[in-house]
């Protein structure tokens, strides 16, 4: 019975420790994790801090669960040790989804050249109109000017071959 209690107080411990980081990292707005030695040790967007208290405090909680069955305490580590495992895992895949909708928000747009994008606002022969282009991930809006001797109109795809005074020197694809 004083393992079972060990155990419980372990488990609320260490979850409640988790819920205060993941309310500081939620109102922080950043990851305040701790660093280890050269870079941020990471366990899949979730931070080795975090990732620990999670493997302890649903380890420890499975483990009191299972040993309050009265069943052996190898079962008991086994199950705990594979459902703490389990969790940190789903919540690492889970992290690792919501961050892969993140953008990269610095881009210039001299990395737009060589791309292929799609016309916006339709340009005309002399002058200039809007086009889309993916870089980073992301649509981009750049104003462009017209290379072919004719109006290249909205929807056509185009061909960036510069960048230059503010404007992307582009032709129409054929």
């Amino acid at each position: 019975m004083m393992l079972i209690e060990i155990l419980t107080w372990i488990s609320i411990f260490s979850g409640g420790a988790l819920i205060l980081l993941m309310l500081v990292s939620l109102i922080a707005g950043s990851e305040t994790d701790m660093e280890v030695s050269d870079g941020d040790a990471d366990v899949g967007g979730i931070g080795v801090l975090k990732g620990g208290l999670m493997f302890i405090a649903v380890f420890s909680w499975v483990m009191k669960i299972i040993l309050e069955t009265e069943t052996p305490i190898y079962m008991a580590i086994l199950a705990g040790l594979l459902a703490g495992l389990v969790s940190v895992l789903f919540l690492s895949w889970i992290f690792k989804l919501l961050l892969k909708n993140q953008h990269e928000v610095n881009w210039s747009p001299d990395e737009a050249v060589g791309k292929t994008g799609k016309v916006y606002l339709k340009i005309p022969v002399n002058g200039s109109g809007i086009i889309n282009v993916e870089i980073h991930g992301a649509l981009r809006e750049l104003k462009a000017k017209n290379l072919d001797d004719q109006e290249i109109p909205t929807g056509s795809n185009i061909f960036i071959n510069d960048y230059e005074d503010g404007f992307a020197q582009v032709t129409i694809m054929k």
